[in-house]
């Protein structure tokens, strides 16, 4: 290990060992390497590696960091305790969790586990689920558990109306069924970590003892249990180092609260705070836009990125008419980077406020055939086969589980229809048994038909149970795919659909087999666990061959060539909702700012004037956080002349054109000219106001001759075959592959030049 491989900045946090630490570590400054070099560091101090403990926020950030931690140190740094918050809390519970009642065996319930509860929940409690939105309850049950109420304390807090109250029962009959159940949810995970450190102090004197040095990642992240949770770990030793930016907390909607790292000073009056701002990522005119914009924010700590790699390209603007034009010019920006610049697909990436947004932007990629992929779709271990697949797995591990076993009571189909699986739910309830139970010695109530399905339902699940404790991972798991009939179901139907399915089921066996090479705990209890573990961001993959479409908070942690942050419109970013609320709107300009530190060497920004979203057609007003960045970053895009400027009332087509004025502020601010055909005023932009449509049109029309390629909105990508007339009477004629010959006015005519400029 060789410290002298870290910047200064870097070096000085890798070499404060003891106390509280506070690394504000500025977008792509390092962080994972600077918490690497600390812990391997601490290793060659002569700390024990049993002793540290470094908590992350994705499986694959752990993975990479212990991977880097061992390249430093050896093998020793297997012995440390490297995983997400809940990945150790689940160390935690399987070794103490029958203090608080549980087995071990427990059950980890996803978001669809968790919605069949509570829609059973509705029925139970006769509540309208058009009323009470299953997905809206399972939020308020989150954000509960987050700041770490029970139901009776939620309810204290909420307006106490009837509303309230369901909620209240509704969430009562949910932690009931969980537990039932022996079940945890993804917030349970923390909170009974939480409980046996606090209902059972030798617990929480054993994990001190044990982790002498703790870390924690992306700290503006951490919510009030997790924050509870390292408190109490570092409450004797105080040996914790924190490392984050407050300038990222963009997760407040899911319980992240930034007062964590904004008050850690307060929590630790001894603290050292050290700054990483030296950037390896972005270029200067990039990292200058972001600085600009988040200074703004009133709540946040002082800092600013720079770089030494040069101030790069400008910051390419562009006003569309609409979304589809919109969505043409950024088609025509990425064939221009793969043909002259040659940057890879896998390194661009279009980034959106909302999921809304990509479906223009998919079907003008689809037409320009540029292939995409949209990130956050649905998870390879959601889909419905492979969760009906884990269902039986889950059945063998925890038989109280009665959420999985409804899943595959009648799946695949077995003749056990609705009326005679509620009349075993009901006898259970009246009886107070588990569910399986109940299967091994149904009511004497039900007929010879139902009752001989359930016999040998129950057969086989005792069957594949027997397999579990005499079989390996890999061979179990093909195993159940076969004795179940789930792979069967489809090699019968032999539809394309059946065979993407089977093949699904194919890939989980081989997932299955994978687990039981690499791992050292082969069980199918570590299997499970690891997949209710697997997040989104663990998912991403490192070269895909397509360009990345994303949410803005999913692009978090990424990093890209090219970026193109799209929808730049008061209302869509900033939401709607965070105009009016400060503090809404600083999160939202941290998110703008997560989106513009994504970009290494090229970014885009784009706003439409007119957009249908949600079917309806709106007029929005530019970001406002275009207005914070300053001009003089800001190269204007395609035909500015004809692009609706910023701001104020239009002007009338007949004034005289006006030179730009030199401003420092940003490109909204006073000295921006006005018109109806106006132009962005950027210094070394030359273009003003037109006297006539018609002038405007022939400029236009200059710019296409036969042979040229050209993208139109609606047909996609043709070729230029024929231009004739003149002025406002100018037509364009092109070949479109799947469309045929199209004739255009170039007046009005929705088309971008596509070809080497």
């Amino acid at each position: 290990m060789n410290l002298d491989a870290l910047n200064p900045m870097q070096r000085r946090a890798a070499e404060t060992l003891e106390g509280p630490v506070l690394i504000l570590a500025g977008a792509g400054s390092g962080k994972t390497r600077t918490l690497t070099y600390r812990i391997a560091n601490l290793i060659d101090h002569g700390v024990l590696p049993w002793h540290i403990l470094a908590l992350t926020f994705t499986n694959k950030a752990a993975k990479e960091m212990l991977a880097r931690v061992e390249k430093l140190v050896g093998a020793d740094a297997q012995d440390m305790w490297i995983g997400t918050f809940h990945s150790v809390c689940v160390r935690i519970l399987r070794r103490d969790i029958e203090k608080l009642g549980y087995q071990r065996s427990f059950t980890i319930y996803d978001d669809d586990d968790q919605l069949r509860l509570i829609k059973d929940g509705l029925k139970r409690l006769s509540l309208d689920e058009n009323r009470m939105p299953p997905k809206e309850i399972r939020a308020a049950i989150s954000d509960a558990k987050n700041r770490m109420l029970t139901p009776d304390e939620w309810f204290q807090e909420s307006l106490k109306d009837y509303r309230s109250q369901q909620i209240h029962d509704l969430f009562c009959y949910y932690e009931e069924r969980l537990r039932a159940a022996n079940a945890l949810d993804f917030d349970d995970l923390l909170l009974k970590a939480l409980e046996l450190f606090v209902d059972h102090p030798p617990v929480l004197d054993y994990y001190r003892q044990r982790f002498q040095y703790v870390h924690v990642d992306e700290y503006q992240d951490t919510n009030t249990a997790q924050y509870t949770f390292v408190r109490l770990l570092t409450q004797e030793h105080r040996n914790l180092c924190v490392v984050g930016d407050d300038d990222q907390s963009i997760y407040g909607w899911r319980g992240a609260d930034i007062r964590n790292i904004l008050d850690f000073e307060s929590d630790f009056p001894d603290a050292k705070v050290i700054k990483l701002e030296q950037n390896y990522r972005s270029t200067a005119n990039i990292l200058d836009a972001a600085n600009q914009v988040i200074a703004h924010n009133v709540g946040r700590k002082e800092k600013a990125l720079w770089t030494d790699a040069g101030e790069g390209e400008k910051i390419s603007l562009f006003s569309a008419g609409d979304e589809r034009e919109e969505a043409a010019w950024i088609c025509e920006k990425i064939r221009k980077m793969q043909r002259q610049e040659g940057t890879p697909l896998s390194q661009i990436a279009v980034l959106y406020r909302m999921h809304a947004q990509s479906r223009v932007l998919e079907e003008m990629f689809t037409r320009a055939g540029i292939p995409y992929r949209i990130f956050g779709g649905t998870r390879f271990y959601d889909r419905k086969e492979v969760r009906d697949a884990l269902a039986y797995l889950r059945v063998l591990v925890n038989p109280a589980d009665d959420v999985s076993l409804l899943r595959i009571i009648n799946t695949p189909k077995r003749a056990i229809g609705d009326s005679t699986v509620e009349a075993l739910r009901e006898h259970a309830r009246e009886e107070e048994l588990p569910l399986f139970s109940v299967l091994c010695d149904p009511p004497e109530t039900l007929s010879s038909r139902p009752k001989k399905c359930i016999g040998e339902f129950a057969l086989l699940l005792m069957r594949l149970t027997a397999m579990k404790d005499t079989m390996a991972l890999g061979d179990l798991v093909e195993a159940v795919l076969g004795e179940t009939g789930l792979r069967a179901q489809f090699e019968i139907e032999g539809s394309e659909e059946a065979q993407t399915r089977l093949e699904n089921l194919m890939e989980f066996a081989g997932a299955a087999r994978e687990f039981e090479n690499q791992s050292e705990d082969k069980t199918l209890e570590a299997f499970l666990e690891n997949v209710a573990l697997v997040t989104d961001l663990d998912r991403q993959e490192d070269a895909p061959q397509y360009v990345t479409l994303m949410t803005l908070h999913s692009a978090k942690g990424l990093e890209y060539e090219a970026v193109f942050l799209t929808g730049m419109e008061e209302g869509i970013f900033p939401s709607v909702r965070s105009v009016m609320e400060e503090k809404r709107l600083e999160e939202e300009r941290r998110l703008c700012y997560v989106g513009i530190t994504r970009a290494k060497k090229r970014l885009f920004l784009s706003f439409a004037r007119r957009r249908l979203l949600f079917n309806q057609i709106t007029h929005n007003a530019p970001s406002p956080f275009l207005r914070e960045i300053p001009r003089r970053l800001i190269a204007d895009e395609w035909a500015a002349a004809e692009r609706q400027p910023f701001g104020n009332a239009p002007r009338s087509a007949a004034q005289p054109s006006r030179q730009p004025q030199k401003q420092e502020m940003g490109f909204g601010a006073p000295g921006m000219a006005a018109g109806s055909r106006g132009a962005l005023n950027i210094p070394g932009v030359q273009k003003g106001f037109v006297a006539s449509p018609a002038r405007a049109y022939a400029a236009k029309a200059a710019v296409f001759r036969a042979g040229d390629r050209v993208m139109h909105r609606k047909f996609g990508e043709g070729t230029v075959t024929e231009v004739r007339g003149s002025g406002a009477e100018e037509r364009i004629v092109i070949s479109f592959p799947a469309y045929g010959t199209k004739e255009f006015s170039v007046s009005i005519a929705p088309i971008v030049k596509i070809g080497d400029e």
